[in-house]
């Protein structure tokens, strides 16, 4: 179309209508009908100037809108006349210069061609339906429709939100039948890695297994399909690779038998997973994990950046898997974050293998795990141009504890690894027991068969386990009271459904059982919370007579007291010492007078019964309490260490959860934990959790 001066070019993408009722004219004399869901393209010869121009009533309105620029990805709108957005327009590309154009012109309102086609009777055109149209055509349609939904959400966004907001509308999803149609529209791809990654951290916290995550797509499709969340996860392990290095070892294939021990694990699935996986170690450096934590943990205010000092604590744990073999870690924590310090996400696992736990294995996995730890005490570690002091302290329980100091085992002569006691004085109370030996001439004192692991650690940081003190000694008041009740003949069928019942009445779970060919009784191993529950509130008037139940309750109130004195970081050590000590002055009380005579008076227990947990627990926790205050001895629990090796050895030693591929091609278990200990690093420092949420409304 040309005028005097220029000649138009019209490109007509939608033809529009002309909405009854509310209809709308340009102003006299032309009076140009205004058509609703109008789009057109128009250019003109000055500089081959090419625009879209749109028409939609909103609110009974119409709204003129003019997009140019790259992609028509620039816009101006005007609510009152084409002349108007149009002067907009040149505003915007001619800054300074008076340019004009006629509104009606640029958007094309005079064409008469057009002006025919809406007011001609269309014959309206038959839509096959939705079962009948072909893959293609249902596409076309669903996303010709999204696209007039979204030129009407972005009109009629400017009435809702302002103009710093942004409103972007994001997918379109509708039903026709039994066919679900979801069209993304402007699809954010940061949000969609951010959710991703979100998704990967949840199925791995949750432990969801592949087959699991398909089943589950397949009833919600909002969720990533599962080749996405597997090749975000293999993208996070490449990344954490390159930080935290994953090393293998090969362990020496030889393996005793144990069959002293009993199972912590009992799953056959497991139990052969664990087995065929010995000889495959796998170990982290601490360094790396330093590296990568230390920054976040001076984000959130744990560290120092003016006091750079790290106290670190170094932990390990076996468990049995079978009567064949061990899974044995080593990790450590920070201290300083007290806040994580009993969760067991934040013990980093630096040292994992299936096998003995034994100085000898432990001696091999061990090697650069100390060659670091001995750098890290002479030099520190240098992290973003701070140079940090590394604190070290260790503790586990006394098994593995002795192990690591190359020490003897917990029933041999000389029993303490702090002082020089032997088994013939632990139940001498007169004597003065205190820390006495030196890590840096260990080897001269009885006992110490081997060089310590990790000597660089001072003695009186090696801490003995609150918890297992709690489970060791509960353990032998337990036994001691059951041989009592065997001692008078009344452990019979009557005395174990007495002892069943008052079990139930606390909420314990507990069975007696006999084997096959055995004439003693077997019982419940019970957990911690469930040996506190029965130390404090189990019934003792059910199985003993009055006079002695109150005697022996008074044993146990005054040992629970003394463990909840432990884990007190406010106990005087002074009064512990004092309390510790008469408490086992009372366990160790004779009987006095004449047996079956009217002046007798039962004592209590013999010092044969004196265990090395009770022989620490009075004369070495008040040193450490006193040593370790600023902590607290509860800081140095294990009980998140053994949560975490019971957790990889029930979740990642079954095929059912295992990284695809059979046989060699199937990843090692060992591998996955440490890739999945990298993954968990990776949500913590990077906020994976954070993702924004959805508003969800129903009208």
């Amino acid at each position: 179309w040309k005028d005097n001066k220029r000649t138009f070019y019209y490109k007509v993408i939608r033809a529009g209508i002309y909405p009854k009722d509310i209809l709308c004219y340009t102003k006299k004399p032309t009076s140009y009908s205004i058509p609703h869901g109008y789009v057109i393209q128009t250019t003109w010869n000055r500089n081959t100037c090419t625009v879209q121009c749109s028409i939609n009533y909103v609110n009974d309105k119409p709204t003129y809108v003019v997009k140019f620029g790259n992609n028509f990805s620039n816009q101006v709108v005007s609510s009152k006349s084409p002349s108007d957005a149009t002067t907009l327009f040149h505003n915007q590309i001619n800054q300074g210069v008076n340019t004009r154009t006629s509104g009606v012109l640029l958007f094309g309102l005079h064409l008469e061609s057009i002006h025919q086609y809406r007011i001609k009777p269309h014959k309206k055109r038959i839509l096959k339906p939705v079962n009948e149209a072909s893959h293609s055509t249902l596409t076309k349609r669903a996303k010709s429709m999204t696209k007039q939904v979204l030129d009407d959400f972005t009109n009629i966004s400017k009435n809702h939100y302002n103009p710093v907001d942004k409103p972007i509308l994001e997918k379109v999803q509708f039903s026709v039948n039994n066919y679900k149609f979801k069209v993304n529209v402007n699809e954010n791809l940061i949000t969609k890695e951010c959710k991703n990654e979100a998704m990967v951290m949840v199925v791995d916290n949750g432990q969801i297994s592949r087959d699991a995550y398909r089943k589950l797509t397949t009833i919600e499709d909002e969720l990533p399909r599962e080749w996405t969340i597997a090749e975000k996860r293999t993208q996070i392990n490449i990344r954490m690779n390159d930080r935290i290095k994953i090393n293998t070892v090969i362990m020496p294939q030889h393996m005793d038998i144990n069959s002293n021990e009993s199972s912590d694990i009992f799953d056959p699935e497991v139990i052969e997973e664990v087995t065929t996986s010995v000889g495959k170690g796998g170990k982290r450096s601490i360094k790396d994990v330093l590296k990568f934590i230390v920054p976040n943990l001076i984000k959130r205010g744990v560290l120092n950046l003016h006091e750079p000092i790290i106290s670190i604590r170094i932990s390990g744990d076996g468990r049995n898997v079978g009567k064949k073999v061990k899974h044995v870690m080593i990790t450590f924590a920070i201290l300083e974050d007290i806040e994580n310090i009993h969760n067991p996400n934040y013990h980093y696992t630096v040292v994992l293998y299936p096998g003995l736990e034994n100085y000898e294995s432990l001696d091999i996995l061990t090697i650069s795990f100390r060659e670091e730890l001995q750098e890290l005490k002479e030099i520190g570690i240098n992290i973003n141009g701070v140079n940090w002091t590394i604190n070290m302290y260790f503790s586990s329980d006394w098994k593995f504890l002795t192990i690591c100091l190359g020490f003897n085992s917990a029933n041999s002569l000389f029993f303490c690894p702090w002082c020089t006691i032997t088994k013939k004085e632990i139940s001498d109370i007169k004597k003065e027991w205190l820390i006495s030996k030196q890590i840096d001439n260990i080897n001269q004192y009885n006992g110490h068969h081997s060089t310590p692991l990790f000597n660089m650690i001072s003695l009186e940081n090696w801490i003995p386990d609150e918890l297992h003190i709690m489970l060791r000694i509960t353990d032998r008041l337990w036994s001691l009271l059951l041989h009592e009740i065997e001692e008078t003949g009344y452990f019979n069928d009557v005395a174990r459904e007495i002892i069943v019942k008052e079990m139930n009445r606390i909420k314990v779970n507990f069975h007696f059982w006999q084997e096959k060919e055995c004439q003693s009784w077997s019982f419940t191993s019970l957990m911690g919370q469930d040996k506190l529950k029965v130390l404090q509130f189990f019934d003792l008037n059910k199985v003993l007579p009055p006079t002695r139940a109150n005697v022996i309750r008074n044993l146990w109130n005054g040992f629970f007291d003394l463990y909840t004195a432990i884990r007190d970081p406010n106990t005087d050590p002074k009064i512990f010492k004092r309390d510790a000590k008469m408490w086992l002055k009372i366990f160790l009380t004779p009987s006095t007078g004449i047996p079956n005579s009217d002046n007798f008076v039962q004592g209590l227990y013999r010092p044969n019964d004196v265990t090395p947990y009770m022989h620490v627990l009075v004369f070495h926790i008040h040193e450490f309490i006193e040593k370790h205050k600023k902590w607290g001895l509860k800081s140095f629990s294990c009980a998140p260490v053994e949560n975490k090796n019971h957790q990889q050895v029930t979740q990642f030693f079954r095929k059912t959860l295992r990284d695809g591929g059979n046989g060699i091609n199937r990843k090692s278990a060992i591998l996955q934990i440490l890739e999945f200990e990298n993954r968990k690093l990776y949500y913590i420092c990077n906020d994976s959790h954070n993702i924004p949420n959805t508003i969800k409304l129903q009208i």
